[in-house]
Formats: C-alpha cells, structure tokens, sequence
C-alpha cells in the first residue's frame, strides 16, 4: 500500500509521455496486487465470520446441554439424598482406614448421633462396647481384594439395646479404578431373629410332643399287643380242640373282634408313622399272583360267610415278578376288598388288575376291587379318602369304622406314587381303583419252589429256646413250635436265657424284646460277642410287642436274623422260622 502511494505522487512530476506510461503500467500491477491481497483478507474474514457464527452456535448449545445435565445431577442428587434419608436400611460410606466419611439418617438415628458428627469417627467410637472384630475383618478384607460380601450377620449392643443387622458391603472406586473406601447397607433383622428363636423353640416343642406322642403309641402298642397276642393265641389253640358248633361261632367271634382291634391298633400306628413322616417304602422283589393268592385265602373264607362269590382277574399281560413295597400294597388290597365283603349283603366281590403302561424296566398296574353293595352316596364320594371321614348308610346311621383305613390307603399310594379313586352307583355297587408303580423284577423263582420249601421244612429232633416272661405267651409259643415238631425250652428272663445258651446247644433261640434282668437286645449282642472269633451263628428270632419304625433296624442291629411282631399267627412264626434257617 506504502509503495503504491509513492507511485501516485510520482506520477504528477513526470513530463515524459512514456515515463508516464511505465509508471500508469506499475500503478496498474500494484492495484491487482491490492485487490488481490483484498480478496483473501475478504475471504479470511468472511470465513472468520462463519467460524465464530459457529462457534456461538455451539456456545449456546453447549451452555443448554450443561444446564440440562446439571439439572439432572441435580434432580439425581436430589433423589439419592431422599433416598438415603428415608431409607430405613442403614446406610455408610468407609473410607480405606475405616472412618465413617457419610451416613444416612437412619444410620445416624441407630447410633444416636447426628449424622455430621460421625464423619471420621470409627465404629468404636460411634459404639464404645463394640467388640465383634470379624465385621471389621470382612470389610477390610473387601477393601484389600476389591471384591463385594453379603448376608453378613452380627449383633450389636448399644444403649443397653441388642438388635441384630445383616449386612452387604461393596469396595469403592475411582474414575482410575482405584479403591478409595467402601459402602455398607445394613437392615436391622431383630424381628426376625425373634421369630427365629420362637419358631425354633416352637419346633422342639413340637418335636418333644411328637416324641412323646410316639413314645406313648409305642407303649400303648406294646400293652395292647401283648394280651391281644394271648387272645388270638389261645383262641387258636381251643379252635383245635373239641367243640360244639355254638361254642365254635362264639369263639369265632371272639377272634373277629380281636382281629377287628388289631386292625383298628395298627391302624392308628399307620396313620401315626405317616403324619410324623416317618413311613419308610420297602421295596423288594416280590411274585404278585403269591400275594393275590395269600390274600384270596383270606378274603374267599370271609366272603363265603356271607355266601358271597370272590374272584380274582389278571390280565395276561401283567408281570408277575415286580419289584415294590409287597407289604403296603398288600395292606391297600387287604383293606379294599375287606370293606367291599363288609359292606356287601349279597351279590359278588371281584377283584381285576390290568397294566396301565410299561416303559422300559417300568410298569404301571391298576388294581380294581368291584362290589354289589349298597353304593355310596354322590355326597360322600369327595370326603371319602380324608382322616375319620365316615359314610352314612341312610340318613341317620353311619357306616362302622374309625374312617382311618382309606386315608391311609390313600395316603400310602400317595407315597408310593401311585393313585386312588372310587366309583359308585346308589343300590349297584362300588369300584375302588388304585393304580401303583413298580420296576420289573428278573429273580426266578416259581411257586412250587415256594410250596416245596414249606412242604418239606422239618424241624423235627430241633431245639428252640423260647426266653419270653409272659406265661400266657410262652404256653402259646410252645404249642406252635411242638405242633412244628421243636422240642421246646423255656427262660423267663434274659439272664435265663443266656445260662441255658452256654449249656445247651440249640438250633434257634426266641427271644421276648422286654424281658426283666436281661432284655432281649443284650441277650443277642452277648451271644454274638461269644461267637466272635468262630464259625458258629445260632439263628435268633426277636418276639416283640413293638411295631414302631425304627425297631426292625434296632433288631437286626443287635445281631438278630428277624422277627416277629405280637400278636401272630402259627404261619406267621413258621414263614420267619423258615427264613432264618433255610
């Protein structure tokens, strides 16, 4: 700019035409180089201009996108400051000596302090008789690994106060993943901790009830057995002995009523096992059509007393060998077709198993008792299966019974995973069904094998010792085992007993599980302990009065081979006898 203005002023001294026209063509050159160097200073600044247009712009949007931002730390700051107020957990913030930095109101509330008074106060300061160290321990064992602990339990005394608190603490970290303190959330759980402590004081009352309950089931068993066992036993041995045809019915009867009691007793032990959930399924192999047969022997001799027809169907496709608990479902079938000869004036009882499905090594069967009884009202049908629930006849009298028998029925299937039901029309009948489990069983053994092995068990030129104490019991015993072919010895206690075994060598001992000076259990254990050391086993049958669960293990636990429930029946003793020494 400097130069071309020199160039103006020299213009007006030159004469010379050409000097002139030299000097117009450098003036010329010196504008182009002026609006040349114009135009870029236009364009910087036009484009200047446009930078700071945008830069305001972004100014502006960035002042509002922080006000938004700052608002909503704002309201969020807002909200965790409520939050940790009215939260009624309590609520810290450690840092990495373990100071208090912030606490929530109901953590201040708790150790009755305000909360900016705790800041850097250490939980010995806050509570002065503080002495759990392991709470400290794991919330410095969270800062050293950087890992989070919870349900962490422990009582804390203050203000002559104890309250228990669960606890969840968690390490805190910087923006450069350092750890720089902890956080703890603590409920207090003192309320529950109570209900604890009376649920568990409620439950060994419980228990301590449910034990004596059993104890005295147990006892009352044991004293019911045992002169039922006298009952049932004489009445067996005068049935075979001369009597006239009324002397006969009347002894009859008295076995039905005893048989009935027993039922009724053992019952009321089922249903006790049951409810205390005590009832343990065996199972074993087992041939079913042997337990049918066992239990038609039974049942065709009660229904021909009443001129009734009793038939058994099974299916051609049903197996044979299965294995289950044969003795709870003999007991389902027992008390099925039992009420349907009880209940059934004239007309038939039947009895139908078929196979439901089999998969594998599993099969699914359905047993069906049929009746032409009175038939059970529609009313009654839901409640039939339920604990005491018993039906009318007519509209005034009800069906003997203690209406536990189906309920244990139904509740033993439910146990063994199976189901029960009943169908029934008002003057035709009913149909009870239950459909149960089993696994195919592949042991061989047929019925003459079985038949064989009662057939030709001699026990003849044998000796038995029989240690019971109840006179009553010991002549029936004694009767059994002659009319077996046994010579017989007696003991009437326990120490008896043992004498007579270190005199005598006898094939098999009976012993009475209560017996005074010596008891049955001590008597087997010190014969076992004498045998230590030889091959001698002298076969040992327990004779008890106790049906409870848990006995049969006490029994085969002292060393004894088996045993044999009161009361009981000449097969009964003569199946465990042959058990045990064949």
């Amino acid at each position: 700019m400097h130069k071309f203005l020199s160039l103006i002023e020299d213009l007006s001294s030159i004469q010379n035409p050409e000097d002139l026209t030299g000097r117009l063509g450098l003036v010329i050159d010196e504008l182009k180089k002026f609006n040349s160097e114009y135009d870029k200073l236009l364009f910087k600044y036009e484009r200047s201009s446009k930078e700071k247009n945008i830069l305001s712009s972004l100014l502006i949007r960035t002042s509002a996108d922080l006000k938004k931002v700052s608002d909503k730390l704002k309201i969020r700051a807002e909200e965790l400051s409520t939050l940790l107020t009215t939260i009624p957990a309590y609520v810290y913030f450690k840092d990495t000596n373990l100071k208090y930095m912030i606490v929530n109101q109901s953590f201040a509330e708790m150790a009755g302090i305000p909360a900016d008074q705790i800041t850097g106060k250490t939980i010995y300061d806050l509570f002065p008789g503080y002495k759990n160290t392991a709470y400290l321990d794991k919330e410095a064992y969270s800062i050293e690994r950087g890992i989070a602990l919870y349900d962490i339990e422990e009582e804390i005394e203050h203000t002559g106060r104890k309250r228990w608190v669960n606890s969840n603490i968690a390490p805190i970290r910087n923006s450069e993943n350092q750890i720089i303190g902890l956080i703890g959330i603590s409920w207090d759980i003192t309320e529950r901790k109570l209900h604890e402590e009376e649920l568990r004081l409620s439950k060994e009352l419980a228990e301590a009830g449910t034990l004596a309950k059993n104890e005295f089931i147990a006892s009352i068993s044991h004293e019911f057995r045992t002169p039922m066992n006298g009952i049932l036993g004489l009445s067996e041995i005068l049935k075979h002995s001369k009597l006239s045809h009324e002397q006969l019915d009347l002894l009859n009867g008295i076995i039905s009523s005893a048989e009935n009691l027993l039922v009724l007793l053992n019952d009321v032990l089922d249903f006790s096992a049951i409810e205390a959930g005590k009832m343990e399924m065996d199972y074993q192999p087992f041939m079913l059509d042997r337990v049918m047969e066992d239990i038609s022997l039974v049942m065709k001799m009660k229904a021909a007393e009443k001129s009734l027809a009793y038939n058994i169907f099974i299916d051609e496709n049903v197996p044979n060998l299965l294995i289950g608990d044969s003795q709870r479902f003999r007991q389902i079938m027992i008390n099925l077709t039992n009420n349907a000869v009880k209940f059934t004036e004239k007309g038939k009882i039947e009895v139908h198993i078929s196979r439901v499905e089999q998969s594998g090594n599993r099969t699914n069967l359905r047993f069906e008792v049929l009746d032409t009884g009175s038939g059970i009202p529609p009313e009654s049908l839901d409640s039939l299966f339920k604990v005491f629930s018993r039906v009318k006849q007519d509209r005034s009298k009800l069906i003997s019974g203690t209406g536990l028998g189906l309920s244990i029925c139904k509740k033993l299937t439910d146990l063994m995973g199976g189901q029960i039901g009943v169908e029934s029309t008002i003057g035709k009948g009913s149909l009870f069904w239950f459909s149960l489990p089993f696994t195919l069983s592949n042991i061989q053994k047929n019925k003459s094998q079985i038949a064989q092995s009662f057939e030709t068990s001699s026990f003849s030129k044998k000796l038995v010792l029989v240690a019971e104490d109840n006179l009553i019991n010991q002549r029936i015993v004694s009767y059994q085992l002659s009319k077996m072919g046994f010579e017989v010895d007696l003991a009437e206690d326990g120490q008896q007993a043992l004498e007579k075994y270190h005199v005598r060598k006898f094939d098999l001992i009976i012993l009475d599980i209560q017996m005074p000076v010596m008891n049955g259990y001590q008597v087997a254990k010190a014969i076992r302990v004498d045998e230590k050391g030889t091959s001698r086993h002298l076969a040992i049958i327990a004779l008890t009065a106790n049906a409870m669960k848990g006995d049969r293990e006490l029994y085969l636990d002292a060393g004894m081979d088996g045993y044999v429930s009161k009361p009981f029946t000449f097969e009964t003793l003569q199946q465990a006898i042959i058990s045990v020494l064949q």
